[in-house]
């Protein structure tokens, strides 16, 4: 189905080292690559060294989960085929970097997430998230992008099914 969760994460320091980290991150791309697999890339404060590490496999795609990047990135990401991921996050009062990336992002692009048990959406900020919090994602992404929430949502469904190879 997948590779993944794979990437790169500065945010602990006592995390491995960078080197290490990226030495891991290219030979897990390498691997997808080989099997013809999608990823789920893992990008937490690294986001330079993560573009520009699967820039180096132009055949890989899949998806940023927990997309945190620029509107930049995202736009870099989206030209080469990636999809990003939104979650929890986008409901919160601070979202502005994540309403410019939605902004950019086409709906056939968009995978709703939760980062289960983590990162839960507005109104259930502090609690433990879980995917019965989607519809408050989705609501969120579809204000800000003028759409249905229902319609936002099949359409992401739809994303994930094309990108995982799932026929249902």
């Amino acid at each position: 189905m997948a590779v993944g969760e794979i990437g790169l994460d500065y945010y602990w320091k006592e995390n491995p080292p960078r080197e290490f980290q990226q030495a891991v991150f290219r030979r897990q791309l390498q691997m997808a690559e080989e099997l013809s697999l999608p990823v789920i890339v893992h990008d937490r404060d690294a986001h330079g060294d993560s573009l520009a590490i699967v820039e180096e496999y132009p055949e890989v795609r899949g998806v940023f989960h927990c997309y945190s990047g620029s509107a930049e990135m995202a736009q870099v990401l989206l030209e080469r085929g990636w999809y990003l991921g939104f979650d929890g996050p986008v409901t919160y009062k601070n979202a502005r970097k994540a309403r410019e990336v939605a902004e950019v992002t086409p709906p056939e692009r968009i995978l709703l997430e939760t980062d289960s048990p983590y990162l839960s959406p507005v109104p259930n900020r502090g609690k433990r998230n879980d995917s019965r919090n989607l519809p408050y994602i989705a609501q969120m992404l579809a204000g800000w992008k003028s759409m249905d929430p229902a319609e936002l949502a099949q359409i992401a469904m739809e994303n994930g099914k094309r990108l995982f190879g799932i026929e249902v």
